[in-house]
């Protein structure tokens, strides 16, 4: 499908068939990016990844794997404890299409549970492994009270290509207001172009925005 109907597909759901249950852009003029980061938490890379946004004064999402959550509960309190939305990734990272729908809820349930357990945060924010939705999981989804957040720009950062090429792809489509960016906080390159990128978008005027169920 080509992209631009991918989008006009995605700003039907989020503008009129899914609202407060669909989410891929901001709302309107808000002046404001969201920075979301998948797979975590990661013991190395995601704590060099807070000590950065503290820095900058920024905020974040963080889309957190359930078994990780378990592994590392230090660190999703942290992450609550400094004031980033947190929000759910299946429990052992899963493609949620074609899943039965009790098997969809035990991975639900066992990490919203997991990032409870650690952190204190009881989140009913969702984004689905890889992104890969169709109607039938988005349905079972928003059925179990779900909102799911995709995502306006992506760099490809599980490449893993290097960090110049990812510095690369993010100079030749910088993100825009509005835009919510998905990376990945378990790979030290990501979190270094993040380092030489956020003080670009913040001298454009650009703030983040850590996305939750109030921005919708």
């Amino acid at each position: 499908m080509h992209p631009l109907l991918r989008n006009a597909g995605k700003d039907l759901l989020q503008r009129a068939l899914l609202r407060d249950r669909f989410v891929w852009r901001l709302a309107e003029d808000a002046g404001q990016l969201a920075l979301t980061f998948d797979d975590g938490p990661h013991p190395e890379v995601t704590p060099r990844l807070l000590d950065f946004l503290a820095a900058r004064g920024a905020r974040a999402a963080f889309f957190v794997i359930g078994a990780n959550a378990e592994r590392h509960p230090a660190l999703m309190r942290r992450i609550a404890d400094e004031g980033h939305t947190i929000g759910n990734h299946t429990h052992d990272h899963l493609e949620v299409v074609g899943m039965d729908r009790d098997t969809l809820a035990l991975q639900l349930d066992r990490a919203r549970q997991a990032i409870f357990d650690a952190s204190g945060v009881d989140t009913r924010l969702f984004r689905p492994p890889r992104g890969r939705l169709d109607l039938a999981s988005l349905r079972k989804l928003v059925g179990l009270g779900y909102c799911v957040v995709h995502w306006s720009r992506t760099y490809s950062d599980y490449r893993r290509d290097g960090v110049e090429a990812l510095i690369g792809r993010i100079e030749m489509q910088p993100p825009q207001s509005r835009d919510i960016v998905l990376m990945h906080d378990n790979h030290l390159d990501t979190v270094v172009a993040i380092e030489q990128a956020l003080p670009r978008w913040q001298a454009r005027g650009l703030q983040l925005l850590a996305r939750s169920e109030e921005h919708t």
